[in-house]
């Protein structure tokens, strides 16, 4: 009989089950800016710049989104999306409000266990005794690795460098505010840059929660950087790819046209794409969409239950075992 521990091994990060990479195009539909930050415009002729990255191939520096700013902003949508629909008990993600402080693992880690760490770290998750939402294990927490990466998104084609000058408004006379003249650097729009997140050893709904927030940003409803409410910040995703890559395909990966669920809560969603060839499975275009709302549905599927383990204020992942045995 598999251990309990074991049904959630995922959590623990110790060995390879599967890599889900998503890739794609973004295309700014309108201006987009990611701030450089204060002190960086000393020399520039505006206040406030674009964040920069150097570029050895075009030998200057070049606007990036930074794989920072994409993955706050995915932890923060996520965390959106899982209180809408009831999963009040997921915490800000932000320090002292988060599900760890980073010395919970502490009395584990002194008993140099070996492989042992592991178990003893799942066992005290599922059990409740180290309480820990999905969001954090999804994208990290102090004293846990982050299961997502979000790469840098660079450039892919010409891009041009906007500016303009903005004056902030007397919320009490209505006119422009005394001194309050700056200006703004932005990266005009149709500007193409590349995307790419990995999803390391992450459970079908967890994937779905995932896919929610890229659909939103697709959609608009998500915008990126600042100045959003001033008609900056909308993307789309174009050109969308999705590979699986596993070791055991049969057990954690693509099999029998499905991506395998991870856990007791997880659930096999299909799988539209190639089946897998030297240990990767590939899916592109519209198909990848249609994964993503297979995703997405499986992140439905799950939240009876994530409620259910939630119930007390904290989370007792072992209550799912206890559901499906009865």
């Amino acid at each position: 009989m598999v251990e309990d521990w074991r049904r959630f091994e995922w959590m623990g990060l110790h060995k390879a089950m599967r890599t889900v990479v998503i890739e794609g195009t973004v295309v700014n539909y309108e201006p987009i800016r990611i701030g450089a930050g204060p002190g960086k415009a000393r020399f520039e002729p505006v206040d406030a710049v674009v964040i920069k990255i150097y570029d050895p191939k075009k030998g200057d520096y070049i606007p990036f989104i930074p794989g920072s700013s994409w993955k706050g902003l995915f932890r923060a949508s996520a965390i959106r999306v899982a209180r809408s629909r009831g999963l009040t008990e997921v915490c800000d993600g932000i320090p002292r409000k988060t599900c760890l402080e980073g010395r919970e693992f502490d009395g584990i880690e002194r008993r140099n266990l070996g492989m042992k760490e592991v178990e003893e770290k799942v066992k005290s998750i599922i059990r409740g005794e180290i309480s820990i939402c999905p969001v954090c294990l999804i994208f990290g927490s102090p004293g846990i690795l982050s299961h997502i990466t979000v790469y840098d998104s660079i450039p892919t084609s010409d891009y041009k460098l906007g500016y303009r000058t903005c004056v902030a408004i007397d919320r009490r006379t209505g006119s422009a505010a005394k001194g309050a003249l700056y200006s703004i650097e932005y990266v005009e729009p149709m500007c193409r840059f590349s995307f790419r997140l990995d999803a390391e050893n992450t459970p079908n709904y967890c994937l779905g929660l995932i896919s929610r927030v890229l659909y939103e940003v697709n959609y608009g409803v998500v915008r990126v950087g600042g100045s959003k409410s001033r008609g900056f910040g909308r993307v789309k995703i174009e050109d969308l790819k999705i590979k699986v890559y596993s070791l055991d395909h049969e057990k954690y990966g693509v099999h029998e046209k499905t991506l395998r669920g991870l856990d007791p809560i997880d659930k096999s969603v299909p799988w539209p794409g190639s089946p897998p060839e030297r240990g990767m499975a590939r899916v592109e275009g519209e198909k990848a969409w249609n994964f993503l709302d297979g995703l997405m549905e499986a992140w439905k599927n799950s939240l009876s239950v994530l409620k259910e383990i939630s119930r007390e204020g904290k989370w007792r992942w072992e209550l799912a075992l206890q559901r499906i045995q009865t």
